[in-house]
């Protein structure tokens, strides 16, 4: 009689595996999901940081000057030269006295190439005239941004740094005391990129 010899076998079988590689497949689906969840509160949040630092900044430096005449330094593609720098006086006064933190500027021979959001859109500073006749005594920072975080950065409490008014220009343009409801900031934020102006007294 002859002796059988019975093998161990420890191979997987094709089922297991696909089962296997079904749960990768759900688990990288997950974190990337993940992941892109928490770089936009990221994004949103340093925004929201970069705002208040940039007006902060610009009301410190213009106090004593009492307006701020002189700040406009613009940055978006309608304002941009041929030479595509920033434009605008305010744009040596920005550089100089660091109103901008240095990881959003691009400076080129000298000049300010480009202002840049955390969102890689172009950063805009003016003043405003808030009251007929009673000069540049506000000024505001424009943006744009994704509507996701368009509804996040409106709905901020902008209170301590002195923000008296938004504009939202999505499908159309509006403008908002402060504060904003969520309601309204859902309805105006759009559904896919929205401009913002922020302003400040």
């Amino acid at each position: 009689m002859k002796n059988f010899e019975i093998k161990n076998q420890n191979g997987r079988s094709m089922i297991e595996m696909l089962g296997v590689l079904a749960i990768i497949g759900v688990l990288s689906v997950g974190g990337i999901a993940g992941y892109s969840k928490a770089m936009m509160k990221y994004r949103i949040n340093k925004t929201i940081e970069q705002i208040t630092l940039i007006a902060g900044n610009v009301r410190s430096f213009f106090a004593s000057q009492g307006n701020y005449d002189g700040i406009y330094c613009g940055c978006n593609s309608n304002a941009k030269q041929e030479a595509d720098y920033c434009v605008g006086d305010g744009c040596s006064i920005v550089k100089k006295a660091k109103l901008v933190p240095d990881e959003m500027i691009t400076i080129s021979d000298g000049k300010i190439k480009d202002i840049v959001s955390t969102f890689g859109s172009a950063v805009d500073i003016n003043s405003y005239e808030r009251f007929l006749d009673a000069g540049q005594k506000s000024f505001y920072i424009s943006i744009s941004m994704p509507s996701e975080a368009c509804i996040d950065v409106v709905t901020h409490d902008w209170s301590a740094a002195n923000a008296f008014n938004i504009e939202i220009c999505a499908d159309s343009c509006k403008d908002f005391a402060l504060p904003i409801s969520i309601d309204d900031a859902v309805k105006y934020c759009g559904t896919n990129t929205a401009y913002l102006g922020i302003y400040f007294e």
